[in-house]
């Protein structure tokens, strides 16, 4: 009769442990619900508002970021200390040559607003403009998915990436592993 009851109380224990564990890793779990208010974040506003031209500067400067947020394709941008910027598109070869800068501006209330702005003169594509594209760097930041210091893809001035990406990674260092991988490893 032991034996019944064991797995009784294991069937018990995953039906308790089944809606904590079916959150584990859903990337969706965040997304709204319509009819539902967003819940307020007052330390990620306060993070948006708060955010300093210097600190954007030194979150900008010499990074490569990944980003797979608006609608176009998933981008790889590495941007460096002197404001130039490269942006290579999932599903693309070419890398893209832009600018990027920091801009403040007075926000509701008079408060300064640091945005980091960009820009890909001669490029009309979705989400990448040749005018100022110009977001909160709060917002910005927590937007990116990854951002890592230097330039360890090494394309800061290519023109051609080794491949075309088919798909949106999971990671920089995937791709990462694929570039030092490659049979056409020309020094990236």
């Amino acid at each position: 009769m032991s034996k019944p009851m064991s797995a009784l109380r294991f069937s018990l224990a995953l039906l308790l442990a089944a809606p904590v564990l079916g959150g584990c890793g859903d990337r969706y779990s965040t997304l709204p619900v319509p009819g539902v208010a967003a819940a307020p974040m007052p330390g990620l506003d306060a993070s948006i508002s708060n955010s300093t031209p210097e600190q954007a500067q030194r979150g900008m400067s010499d990074h490569t970021w990944f980003w797979t947020r608006g609608s176009g394709p998933a981008q790889i941008h590495y941007s460096t200390a002197d404001g130039r910027d490269f942006v290579w598109l999932v599903g693309e070869r070419r890398i893209l040559a832009g600018q990027w800068r920091i801009d403040t501006s007075a926000a509701a209330g008079g408060q300064q607003l640091t945005q980091i702005c960009l820009r890909y003169p001669g490029v009309r594509r979705q989400d990448l403009s040749d005018s100022w594209l110009c977001r909160p760097a709060g917002t910005m930041f927590g937007d990116m998915q990854e951002r890592e210091a230097g330039d360890p893809l090494r394309f800061a001035g290519r023109t051609q990436a080794q491949f075309v990406l088919t798909q949106t990674p999971a990671s920089l260092a995937e791709v990462e592993g694929r570039v030092a991988g490659s049979k056409l490893n020309l020094g990236y």
